[in-house]
């Protein structure tokens, strides 16, 4: 039974690949005919939209397969206001499906080269996520959005957390958050398995099934301190999560204050 078990999570596991692959293509297909429309009022939030509904549905197929549970915690408590800047850490390369499939609306930023990949580069135009070879017009132009009412999803660590440390937090969100008077709600991305993470190959199978955990942190008061302090409070926080934040903890930041800002 056991190697009736292992064959069927190998298999369930590529047929995700498979999955995603397939929905990648269609939604960028679909961008590609249709993101030649004018800049109507809401179409980047349409288009982010439908990557969650691309999203969601892999999430779903993963949890019913039973090959990646994903579970989210304390999701009940997102603050109920418009323009947020959302920080989590990187553990996996999906981290940003187990996110957007929480997020009806949301803008990322994306390496240039994406702007060239058939599965995602169209989406990415369309939704309006902001690519990142020009640091400054990108934050100016990420605290536009922002401050108009948008949700930024951030992985400051740059890339996949390396094995067993957290990767430095980039400072450039804390500067974008200040620039547009936001919140930044923190979040937990775990894993129990050695899912696409930095020293693996995407076709390698992890053990599985491998339980995606995405927990729901503080929401920070838009920063006003110095940020190199606000940042290395944060990376504590994501350093020590068996340890409850403090306002101690991240150096005067009021990591307390309540969800519903």
């Amino acid at each position: 039974m056991s190697y009736i078990l292992k064959a069927y999570q190998i298999t369930a596991y590529y047929t995700s690949f498979a999955l995603f692959a397939v929905l990648s293509f269609a939604l960028n297909c679909f961008c590609l005919i249709f993101g030649w429309l004018p800049g109507l009022s809401g179409r980047e939030r349409f288009f982010q939209r439908l990557v969650h509904q691309d999203f969601a549905i892999f999430v779903r197929f993963v949890s019913f397969a039973r090959i990646v549970p994903v579970r989210y915690e304390g999701f009940a408590r997102w603050p109920k206001r418009s323009g947020l800047v959302v920080v989590a850490n990187h553990p996996g390369l999906m981290d940003i499906g187990w996110m957007l499939a929480r997020l009806p609306e949301a803008i990322c930023i994306y390496k240039p080269d994406v702007a060239n990949n058939p599965l995602y580069g169209a989406t990415a135009r369309c939704a309006g996520y902001l690519a990142s070879n020009h640091a400054r017009l990108l934050l100016r132009t990420a605290a536009a959005k922002i401050a108009a009412g948008h949700t930024l999803l951030v992985f400051p660590e740059g890339t996949r957390t390396r094995a067993g440390a957290l990767n430095p937090l980039k400072p450039g969100f804390v500067v974008m958050a200040r620039m547009a008077r936001s919140p930044i709600q923190l979040v937990r991305i775990t894993c129990d398995s050695a899912l696409l993470t930095k020293a693996r190959a995407w076709w390698w199978v992890p053990r599985l099934p491998a339980t995606v955990t995405v927990t729901l942190g503080p929401c920070l008061p838009p920063p006003d301190e110095d940020t190199a302090a606000v940042v290395a409070g944060i990376e504590d926080w994501f350093r020590h999560p068996e340890d409850a934040p403090s306002a101690s903890r991240v150096r005067h930041v009021a990591v307390q204050a309540p969800a519903h800002t």
